[in-house]
């Protein structure tokens, strides 16, 4: 999870200034500024200028930043005095500066609330989000999660009302990143999915680079190596198109974590070498430290401890005094380990020995802090304690003997009361405990009731939809097959009856030809009854078999198959390839759709069936809820709850229809 924290900072830290073509964007604004221009147009500039600079020259960034700070305040520019001081608060924060990228970013939030207070066009809002959404990076930068999550949280659905894009998809990656950090994989990839479609949508080469190679650590993270290769993949595709790119280390480090996963370890040192080989020139640079685990990491795996050991001690030397002791004590076991393995058992004892010693250290801070707390707050009890004593020195004399007395006997009424209460209270809790569990058995055997009905509807639907299915069956043995075969027997006994003495080739290759008809026929019966393919080849050829054979001049079903059906067992395939014939069917036959795309996704143990068609769509509100919609929606729905799945639709009237469904391979 440390990895990933790494490559986040690298990810925001240029997702606002790293753009394409960013030199001439800064040539154009010096040049204005040259011109005889506006003084709020002369702001904006300088405070633009400010942002570009922000992680290129830090001399230039800041004092362009300062310079539209003053200006703004000489003509008196709200708007500007805002956008100034988040643009310099920007800059602060491209140099890791966090307390006075919080000082900046606070101070030009205030003034874009008082700005939008007056005017909230657009574009003053696009102000306000910048400002309030980059003090939430600034929060995370320092560890505050949290707070990082309420901003973007805020911030987000505002710049979603608005339609800006851009910021929304920047936003969720950004909020899948932080998930990812706090151990949210299944949250962090929800986020992806959506700023995926989001970036596809309205992004440039970079901006899917940027969302890609984050996506690509959540894939790992959740151990979806292939899926992880397809984002990668996209990475590159765009990464190509992008010359000197600061992301092209980036990628190959991912590339690295990727050749780690699928045991191609010799792959991996390569991608890692690249990526290492970008910092020749800036061995300082702190990602250095990310592409030094993974080294280790491969090394490990590959049982070569010393390149381990080497690799984890280059880790150690960078870590600086702003990093926690936790990144230091995690690093001296596993030095440690590597030295016991390859008999240096006098090193890993030292290296075992500062681990205990760093460890011990930790704990004595916290100790020394809990010890200056307990030493304030007895100093204070101990001068109320002698104030008091002073006070019950002068008063003592006053008492008197009777004074004692009622003391006693109040003393005693009080203890009388108290445990009058206690046992009250007692008695009380005892019943309601008793009261609460009996509620809690009911509903237990109300749940049991529940399931057992939810279980009989659908054994029943189920039986229903097998007795339908005979039904069928039946009709197309008796008005189909038994007709042409009928025929046949009919043309036979003619030709036995006329006892022609001529060669009957014409009445015989009509026989033939009904018998290939017929044979054709019980091919179809018996392939809707159990394909064949499926049986002998799996799932996935079964489903494309299937495609291909509802392929024709007026309709195209194209196939989309990810994954595999290993371990997947017969019955489960065979009711997984009910449901997406009847989609198939339903987009075909009722929807009337001239292109219907089937995606079959498997990860791990969850499918997931997507079939999307361009055909006449309908009101899920109304027909979803007739009983007889004519569409086997019913069927539907019963075999997706037999594999324990769920299943959704979208549709619209003339806009086509998409049909969802989600198993889980272990549920079913």
């Amino acid at each position: 999870m440390k990895s990933i924290y790494l490559t986040c900072i690298l990810l925001f830290t240029f997702t606002v200034h790293a753009q394409t073509g960013r030199e001439s964007q800064i040539d154009s604004l010096e040049n204005l500024l040259t011109q005889k221009i506006h003084d709020t147009t002369r702001v904006k500039t300088l405070s633009e200028l400010a942002r570009q600079y922000g992680g290129v020259d830090s001399l230039k960034c800041f004092k362009n930043g300062f310079a539209a700070i003053a200006l703004s305040k000489e003509i008196g520019y709200l708007k500007g005095m805002a956008i100034s001081n988040i643009d310099l608060a920007g800059g602060y924060l491209d140099y890791i500066d966090t307390e006075n990228a919080k000082k900046y970013f606070i101070k030009g939030n205030a003034l874009a609330d008082k700005l939008i207070k007056k005017d909230s066009t657009r574009d003053n809002l696009k102000i306000w989000l910048r400002g309030h959404y980059n003090l939430g990076v600034a929060y995370g930068f320092e560890g505050k999660v949290e707070k990082e999550i309420e901003l973007a949280a805020m911030t987000i659905p505002i710049a979603e009302r608005m339609g800006d894009k851009m910021f929304v998809a920047n936003g969720n990656t950004n909020l899948g990143i932080k998930y990812s950090n706090r151990g949210a994989i299944e949250k962090a990839y929800e986020l992806f999915i959506i700023s995926q479609k989001q970036f596809e949508e309205i992004g440039g080469p970079e901006d899917l680079v940027y969302h890609s190679l984050a996506f690509s650590s959540c894939l790992y993270s959740l151990d979806s190596l292939p899926r992880m290769k397809m984002v990668l993949d996209i990475a590159k595709k765009n990464l190509d198109s992008i010359p000197n790119s600061f992301y092209a280390p980036k990628y190959y480090g991912e590339l690295g974590l990727y050749y780690s996963g699928i045991k191609e370890y010799h792959k991996g040192i390569e991608a890692l070498d690249k990526a290492s080989s970008y910092y020749k020139d800036d061995p300082k640079n702190y990602l250095l430290s990310l592409i030094y685990q993974r080294y280790a990491n491969i090394y490990e795996k590959t049982g070569d401890f010393r390149k381990a050991s080497e690799y984890t001690i280059k880790y150690l030397n960078r870590l600086g005094p702003e990093h926690l002791h936790e990144d230091i004590i995690s690093s001296y076991p596993q030095l440690g380990r590597y030295e016991a393995k390859l008999n240096n058992y006098k090193k890993a004892y030292e290296y075992l020995t500062d681990y205990v010693v760093v460890r011990d250290s930790m704990r004595v801070e916290t100790l020394d802090s809990d010890m200056q707390n307990l030493e304030i707050q007895y100093n204070i009890a101990k001068k109320e304690k002698e104030i008091l004593g002073l006070k019950n020195e002068k008063n003592e004399a006053a008492l008197s003997l009777e004074k004692k007395k009622s003391q006693g006997y109040l003393l005693g009424g009080i203890i009388s009361i108290l445990g009058l209460l206690l046992f009250s209270g007692f008695y009380f809790y005892k019943r309601k405990l008793a009261t609460a569990r009996k509620k809690e058995l009911e509903q237990e055997a109300e749940v049991q009731v529940l399931k057992q009905e939810q279980q009989n509807k659908i054994f029943s639907a189920m039986i229903e939809g097998q007795e339908k299915e005979r039904k069928r069956l039946a009709i197309d043995l008796h008005d189909s097959l038994g007709g042409r075969l009928s025929g046949i027997s009919m043309n036979l006994s003619k030709l036995d009856k006329d006892e022609p003495k001529v060669y009957p080739k014409k009445q015989l290759q009509k026989v033939m030809h009904d018998l290939n008809d017929s044979l054709t026929e019980l091919r179809s019966v018996a392939r809707n009854l159990m394909p064949e393919t499926l049986v002998k080849f799996g799932l996935q050829a079964a489903i494309k078999d299937y495609c291909s054979s509802m392929t024709g001049s007026e309709t195209k079903v194209t196939l989309q198959f990810y994954g595999n059906d290993k371990d997947i067992n017969i019955n489960t395939q065979v009711t997984m390839y009910r449901v997406v014939q009847e989609l198939i069917n339903n987009a075909i036959k009722h929807a009337k759709a001239s292109e219907v795309l089937v995606q079959f996704i498997r990860e791990g143990n969850q499918v997931h069936i997507t079939v999307e068609d361009n055909g006449i769509g309908f009101d899920k509100n109304k027909d979803l809820k007739k009983k007889n919609s004519g569409m086997g929606l019913s069927n539907l729905q019963t075999r997706v709850a037999y594999l324990k799945g769920n299943i959704d639709f979208e549709s619209e009237e003339n806009e086509g229809t998409t049909v969802n469904v989600h198993i889980n391979i272990d549920a079913a």
